[in-house]
């Protein structure tokens, strides 16, 4: 969306930000224009924005906000505080910090407000700890987050503002993705950049620990094989690291937990048809975990050689 009144634009930031108060242009050139894009997932919302010059000020936040500055000058005051963000950064917002106000000038910034609950959650399946374990993200308080090594600041929420912008649409199928996950435990290592050198130990290949954990995991997938797992939740529900849960899959069955989980649906939906199913190929599909009746019926065939259609028939 285009915008060239500063009321316009406030108003298209309103749901993601209820008590925005004020929001007014001050361009050195008399005009004002700005650009959103913007998308609502359960548990985070995102929105890609540009504008040349605006002034926005809030009572205070309602969520869990973390942004991406990429280009422009913004000078921000959290109660008594003012931060200078130029150039590149990454500024996160706890709940409840109270008054701010922002001038910014030629700006391109990636907004987004988080769920904590989901943030610590996706922390404890990178460490491999138990659901409810605290860990330290120190999040109590308004501070910049740094990318020590890994992907760029600027790489990552480029690629995460593409992602929004190409899937904008069709939000349920970003969702069906796990495209919040994905970005959680990104999240998470910029608030937890020495994680990335201090990885957790695996555990050993065939362990009783590993088994059981696996067993977990496999018995949760093919209780509800259309339930949406993300790989996150998988890993905190085995009480391994996300790389130890992959590493453990791979030694296990070749594969990683969603191609496993993906054989199952297909499994389970194979046996739907041979057994003359009067359920649509569609809504087969959508009941065993897949985003798309196209989708499924490229992975049906490819697995089985022929197309969901095809089985049916064969059962009548």
């Amino acid at each position: 969306m285009t915008f060239s009144a500063p009321a316009a634009f406030g108003a298209a930031v309103l749901p993601l930000w209820p008590r925005l108060q004020d929001c007014d242009a001050k361009p050195r050139d008399g005009s004002f224009a700005g650009r959103t894009a913007s998308i609502l997932l359960p548990g985070m919302s995102v929105m890609a924005a540009s504008f040349t010059s605006l002034r926005v000020s809030v009572s205070d936040n309602t969520r869990t906000s973390v942004a991406f500055q990429l280009q422009g000058n913004n000078r921000l005051r959290i109660q008594n505080r003012t931060l200078e963000l130029n150039g590149t950064r990454c500024l996160f917002v706890p709940v409840g910090s109270g008054p701010q106000e922002a001038v910014g000038q030629d700006q391109n910034v990636l907004m987004m407000q988080i769920d904590p609950q989901a943030l610590h959650a996706a922390a404890r399946a990178l460490r491999g700890l138990e659901p409810d374990h605290p860990v330290d993200l120190d999040c109590g308080h308004a501070r910049f987050l740094t990318a020590a090594t890994g992907p760029s600041l600027e790489a990552l929420a480029r690629h995460i503002g593409a992602t929004i912008n190409l899937h904008a649409d069709h939000p349920h199928l970003l969702h069906q993705l796990g495209f919040q996950d994905v970005v959680y435990r990104q999240l998470v290592l910029l608030f937890r950049p020495d994680w990335l050198t201090d990885a957790p130990p695996l555990p050993r290949a065939g362990s009783l620990r590993e088994r059981r954990a696996i067993d977990r995991v496999c018995d949760a997938m093919l209780a509800d094989p259309g339930a949406r797992f993300t790989i996150s939740g998988l890993a905190e529900l085995g009480g391994l690291s996300v790389r130890a849960l992959q590493y453990a899959f791979q030694s296990r069955f070749g594969q990683s937990p969603m191609q496993w989980l993906r054989d199952q649906r297909l499994d389970h939906a194979r046996r739907l048809l041979l057994q003359g199913t009067s359920q649509s190929i569609a809504r087969i599909a959508l009941d065993c975990g897949f985003a798309t009746a196209s989708s499924f019926s490229a992975f049906y065939r490819a697995r089985y050689g022929e197309s969901p259609a095809q089985s049916r028939a064969r059962s009548l």
